[in-house]
């Protein structure tokens, strides 16, 4: 009997407790309100539940004056505590409101909570719209591919730049897909100028994820196009809604690729694909080592194009990603890891071939005369001198973590067009300009040719040579360091300069950066003095450019040295 009544109690209690529940599930069940501005875009955009309630993100490109608003499935919804009625289609002035917590009702008078509406910045605003399931499996996996979509690209002045279908988005980067905010890369249907840059489909969105400033990745992009970087790379920020909800301010980039408006180098993925009867992405990879090469991998690729000497885009990696991922690329008898990334499908032959030119490279620059012992030939005759010369400078300008491997991309052009092995373009600096403690964040001292003396580091070994050193005070002296004072203010930014000064950097960018942050955390796994608040950040990495642009002054100015 006492069994059969606590059953009962038991069964009453968790009727009650599961009626509980779904009553409060239903209280506390988001609504959703949706913007629009119809004299500059078509669709909408939509809340997002935070903690201070809705928050309504809208593009600096809309009119904060005609902004329609309202409440799915409702016939109207009341704003403010002086309930102001708003209707769908009704264009109101949300000026008065933006940036503070005001109470929002639905039909009936209820009231749902805080409404917070920000509006970002003036710069591009990017919307795309896929498949919320295969986006949630994007997310999870970077080399999940979505093939479907749409993408409106309207610039900063709401003009539509892009406005069409979508191939492919996916996840990108290691270390920086591992955070909430994922970087993407997107594929549009066809060729498209966005902001001004050149025509392609494939673009890069970088999340930034690990600057508070949100401004280390574009300054150094623009530094080294003001410094004559061959082939740099030209980027903007933009506010990016998915499926109508914000998901933050990015870096659009051009992507580093073999194409017309790119790297323009010969094609040797499509010269090769020609001579074989099947795809080269359908063979099987290999691994290999020998004395001369001691890790060479890539694909058994049956034929190959007379010329294989180009062209090849490849990154100095690290030396334990080269060793534990199933990536094409080979290590010097010298241990310098290089990965190949164009072609992605690399034959056998052409592994050899660009192991055993960068073999000889490797040895010269290692030579204390610049010679390599075995052929005879100078490093320069197996590099270009300005471009590494640049790369240097924004290396140790930047004190970039991943100057040792990572993120430091190489490309060559076929023999019959230069043979020479080119450094960039620039890339990958949100751990840059001293946010990163373990590599120290002080602003003055050697860097890349002090941390590490071995092999592996190019930019020691080239720094050992005086006439790449006299070279580097000349760029740094011509080039660089002019464009240095354009971001400075020491100077006013000349027609057409990629560079402008700290302040317009920030002010472009402010209004996004508060609007980021109110949808995503400010990063904490960084340098905490380099982090707290986008105000500090700016603060803090502005303090840091300026001390480390006057060592390098000291280092650098124009004194040519003698063998």
């Amino acid at each position: 009997m006492n069994r059969i009544l606590r059953t009962v109690i038991f069964f009453s209690v968790l009727g009650i407790l599961s009626a509980f529940l779904a009553v409060t599930a239903r209280a506390e069940k988001a609504e959703v309100f949706r913007a629009g501005c119809p004299s500059v875009y078509s669709g909408t955009v939509e809340t997002r539940k935070g903690r201070a309630g809705y928050i309504l993100s809208l593009p600096g490109s809309w009119n904060a004056e005609k902004i329609t608003l309202e409440l799915d499935g409702a016939e109207c919804l009341y704003l403010g505590t002086d309930r102001t009625e708003i209707r769908p289609g009704q264009e109101i002035d949300v000026r008065e409101y933006l940036g503070a917590k005001t109470p929002v009702y639905n039909a009936k008078g209820r009231e749902l909570g805080n409404l917070v509406i920000h509006r970002g910045s003036a710069v591009p605003a990017l919307f795309l719209e896929v498949d919320a399931a295969e986006l949630g499996r994007a997310n999870g996996k970077k080399e999940y591919e979505i093939r479907a979509g749409r993408a409106v690209y309207c610039e900063a002045d709401g003009t539509v730049s892009y406005d069409g279908s979508i191939t492919q988005m996916k996840g990108r980067g290691n270390n920086t897909f591992r955070y909430v905010k994922k970087p993407y890369q997107i594929k549009l249907s066809e060729k498209a100028s966005l902001s001004g840059m050149n025509k392609a489909k494939t673009w890069v969105l970088l999340a930034n994820w690990n600057d508070a400033s949100l401004l280390r990745n574009q300054i150094a992009l623009d530094m080294s196009r003001a410094a004559g970087l061959s082939n740099a790379l030209s980027c903007v920020p933009a506010d990016v809604w998915i499926n109508g909800q914000y998901n933050g301010l990015y870096l659009v980039t051009e992507k580093i690729q073999i194409k017309k408006g790119r790297l323009e180098l010969r094609d040797l993925e499509e010269e090769t694909e020609k001579v074989n009867s099947q795809p080269v992405s359908s063979f099987v990879m290999y691994k290999e080592s020998s004395r001369t090469v001691p890790l060479s991998r890539g694909y058994r690729i049956p034929e190959n194009p007379e010329d294989i000497t180009g062209g090849y885009i490849m990154t100095i990696e690290k030396f334990a990603r080269l060793r534990d991922y199933k990536v094409a690329g080979f290590r010097t008898r010298k241990a310098l890891p290089v990965q190949i990334k164009e072609p992605t499908f690399p034959s056998r032959e052409q592994v050899e071939y660009l192991a055993g030119r960068v073999n000889e490279m490797h040895d010269a620059v290692i030579a204390d005369d610049g010679v390599n012992p075995a052929t005879g030939r100078h490093y320069t005759d197996y590099l270009d001198m300005d471009s590494f010369a640049v790369k240097f400078l924004v290396e140790d300008w930047t004190k970039d973590y991943d100057f040792i491997g990572g993120s430091q991309f190489m490309y060559k052009d076929s023999d019959t067009r230069d043979p020479l092995i080119y450094a960039g373009p620039a890339w990958d600096y949100d751990l840059a300009f001293g946010n990163m403690a373990d590599r120290g964040t002080g602003a003055k001292g050697n860097y890349i040719t002090a941390m590490s003396h071995k092999t592996g580091n190019i930019w020691w070994l080239l720094s050992r040579h005086t006439d790449f050193m006299n070279r580097v005070r000349r760029i740094w002296t011509e080039e660089f360091r002019p464009a240095a004072a354009v971001l400075l203010g020491e100077k006013e930014a000349g027609e057409g300069s990629p560079v402008k000064s700290l302040e317009s950097y920030v002010e472009a960018i402010r209004d996004s950066a508060k609007m980021n942050f109110a949808r995503w955390n400010v990063p904490t796994e960084t340098y905490k003095a380099a982090a707290q608040s986008f105000e500090n950040a700016v603060f803090y990495l502005e303090k840091w450019i300026r001390e480390r642009t006057a060592y390098m002054d000291g280092e650098y100015a124009m004194t040519e040295k003698h063998e």
